[in-house]
């Protein structure tokens, strides 16, 4: 899309429409390809896209706009997530939920607390996962959105069982499986990846983490839940795919099915080159320590140098 070049006197619903399209464009990109692919492209858009809010137009084609760039915002700031630019990610996320809050647009605000959430989920930060996701479901309940609830409560399940908390992450992930099925009406482009397939993925990545932090006996009904969710992703959903297999692999180790855990970690890899992510680089390091656990098995052996050997392309 190309940048404006000077802020028009006047915009109009079509301006709007317009920059839409480039966002959904660029988050379609994100999906194939990672961060990489459009990092530059959505955060240059979103710049001098700042700049319409000086135009004059109608009180709704405000109020579109003031959503359409914090979505943009959002976008931004989840490829610099993706890639490994954290500072630059909670820019973008402030500007994002400022827009968003002065629109007034609950459903866009729970979105950017579940990403801000999924990046302290990342490092590590539990405790301040918990918080965003807690103030992305205040939001979500404002927006009566049960979709949103259902994926904020997943993550929450996620957290819980990273901390150990066997019975407060089953709790949740059953909360959040009830609301999906409760959810209906039109779903905006920042949360229509958040379908059945992903929640399964998330399920799966759930009992992983209760496999690793609480009871091995998890990993059956991970694997079943990751196995569905690598056959159900579209082509599109590159990087879930990515992250379900690594998961997936993660499993069979643990469930002393090596030879499969090598297969699956080598499908994992193959999908992980075409992406442009740190995440994926980053989600391979625990993988590896794992198969690292097994010296006597060759199959273990394998994949971990098969990962060592591995360069995310970024």
């Amino acid at each position: 899309m190309a940048e404006p070049q000077h802020v028009p006197a006047h915009i109009g619903v079509e301006d709007v429409e317009r920059l839409e399209a480039e966002t959904e464009r660029l988050r379609g990109l994100d999906y194939r390809e990672g961060g990489r692919a459009c990092r530059d492209a959505a955060v240059g858009c979103a710049a001098s896209h700042d700049r319409f809010l000086d135009a004059a137009s109608t009180g709704p084609v405000h109020r579109r706009l003031l959503v359409a760039l914090a979505d943009l915002h959002n976008l931004a700031a989840w490829t610099c997530f993706d890639t490994g630019r954290e500072g630059a990610a909670a820019r973008h996320w402030d500007r994002a939920l400022g827009l968003a809050v002065e629109a007034g647009h609950h459903d866009l605000r729970a979105n950017i607390h579940y990403r801000v959430g999924r990046m302290r989920l990342h490092g590590g930060k539990r405790r301040a996962a918990l918080r965003e996701f807690g103030f992305g479901l205040v939001a979500a309940r404002r927006a009566g959105s049960r979709r949103a609830a259902a994926m904020l409560r997943a993550n929450q399940a996620w957290a819980y069982a990273g901390l150990g908390d066997r019975g407060e992450a089953v709790r949740l992930l059953n909360l959040a499986h009830d609301e999906y099925s409760g959810a209906s009406g039109p779903v905006p482009g920042w949360a229509r990846f958040f379908d059945e397939t992903d929640l399964r993925g998330l399920s799966g990545v759930v009992l992983t983490e209760l496999a690793r932090t609480v009871d091995r006996a998890h990993t059956s009904a991970a694997i079943d839940s990751l196995d569905a969710a690598v056959a159900g992703y579209p082509e599109g959903m590159t990087r879930s795919r990515a992250f379900s297999l690594m998961a997936l692999a993660a499993n069979h180790l643990v469930d002393g099915d090596f030879d499969h855990a090598a297969e699956v970690g080598d499908r994992a890899l193959a999908v992980a080159g075409a992406v442009g992510s740190t995440r994926v680089a980053d989600r391979l390091r625990p993988l590896r320590r794992l198969a690292d656990r097994y010296p006597a098995n060759a199959h273990a052996r394998t994949l971990s140098a098969r990962i060592a050997a591995f360069t995310p392309p970024v």
